[in-house]
């Protein structure tokens, strides 16, 4: 089986093999970032030797078809600091936006969704009482913490579970094999995605996004011009350009053998640090191009990195295999408005305490009903969830 061993440096640059995967964002433009990417078929079909990356292809591995997105928000200063407590806000709304953009008609091409509108942003949890600085495999341990405790669901396999974790102002990764965030000195990543099989061997997909402040921002780059975030962006802008990079890369790519270039690459590598924007309703919100294959061979290298194509980019061969019944069942998803997202959880990491906001539940009740009352709906609504909860973990 064939390994990249690029690894988080500009292009061009090796590192030493490790046994560690992942696919991380570089703090250098258009660099690749990823580490032990897989090869489990060998490219094959013509290749346009005319477009700017003639080796982007496919290796095999599988992709989400419909990403069903999760938030997660680690650390107590998201609920202490008031701005901290905005800005997550914000952040979810951006995930609610980013899979009914057309950002997605970009990603349709690689086997993931079929557009704008393809999957769904499910539900935010805040997780305190953790350790301030991680491990890779620490992350792994608190996520399925997490998922013991119900706070996130169990993925199913094949999985289209997506799952974005911010960390705290006072949190950082610091790992063995490379992956360094918004520590003290030595950084080397923005952000990175990466897989693990859970204690019911199913693959959890997640990504992580560290705090991007100034001061994360000037450790990590000795120099804003060759940086690919800058300190004129906001802090929130520099997440949403992470986020959108990692989630391209996190449902085209989600077990680092799917698609990737011959250098190391995955298509939110090609265009790192190429920032634009994407609207919908009345949000606009800052992402990164994306590299898109389609248009590259199309315009023979001159159109590379997209945000906004006005329809879903046709499904690129050789590809992954075509689920019919998922895809069918995606397309035919009616608007979830009413019933997403869910409740906010909390659960205290420390103490294994989960939380239901009151005030949340009583005003998802009444988002889904409106404009009646849950009385006028149901005499006994909880004792009838309840029931519909015990039939449903029997299913």
């Amino acid at each position: 089986m064939k390994k990249s061993t690029t690894h988080l440096k500009t292009r061009g640059q090796r590192s030493k093999k490790t046994g560690a995967t992942y696919g991380g964002v570089s703090t250098m433009m258009e660099a690749p970032a990823a580490n032990g990417l897989t090869e489990l078929v060998k490219p094959s079909g013509a290749i346009n030797q005319a477009a700017a990356h003639p080796n982007f292809t496919y290796h095999g591995g599988p992709v989400v078809v419909c990403p069903l997105v999760y938030a997660s928000f680690w650390g107590s200063g998201w609920l202490t600091n008031p701005d901290q407590l905005v800005r997550a806000g914000h952040l979810t709304q951006f995930l609610r936006d980013l899979v009914r953009s057309k950002y997605m008609n970009i990603l349709s091409q690689y086997g993931s969704g079929f557009g704008a509108g393809s999957g769904a942003f499910i539900r935010s949890s805040f997780v305190t009482n953790t350790p301030t600085q991680f491990t890779d495999a620490s992350i792994h341990t608190l996520i399925q913490q997490c998922i013991n405790a119900g706070v996130l669901p169990e993925p199913t396999k094949p999985s289209n579970t997506t799952l974005i974790i911010f960390l705290d102002e006072n949190m950082g990764v610091n790992d063995p094999n490379g992956i360094v965030m918004c520590e003290p000195t030595h950084d080397t990543a923005f952000g990175y995605h990466n897989f693990f099989n859970t204690s019911a061997a199913h693959p959890c997909y997640y990504a992580m996004i560290p705090a991007l402040n100034n001061a994360c921002l000037t450790e990590s780059c000795g120099n804003d011009a060759s940086c690919s975030l800058h300190l004129a962006e906001t802090q929130e802008q520099r997440q949403t350009q992470v986020i959108s990079h990692e989630f391209a890369e996190m449902i085209t790519d989600p077990e680092l053998n799917a698609w990737y270039d011959a250098d190391g690459s995955e298509n939110g590598d090609i265009c790192n640090g190429n920032a634009g924007t994407i609207t919908v309703g009345s949000n606009t919100w800052t992402v990164q191009r994306m590299y898109s294959k389609y248009d590259d061979i199309q315009s023979n290298g001159a159109l590379t990195c997209v945000t906004e194509p006005p329809n879903p980019l046709p499904r690129l061969t050789p590809g992954p295999a075509s689920r019919p019944a998922m895809e069918a069942r995606a397309r035919s998803m009616p608007p979830f408005d009413r019933l997403l997202p869910l409740p906010t959880v909390h659960y205290d990491a420390k103490a294994h305490q989960v939380k239901l906001d009151e005030k949340a539940l009583q005003e998802y009740a009444s988002q889904l009903f409106y404009p009646l009352q849950v009385e006028h709906v149901m005499a006994d609504l909880p004792g009838f969830l309840r029931e519909a909860a015990d039939v449903l973990s029997k299913a």
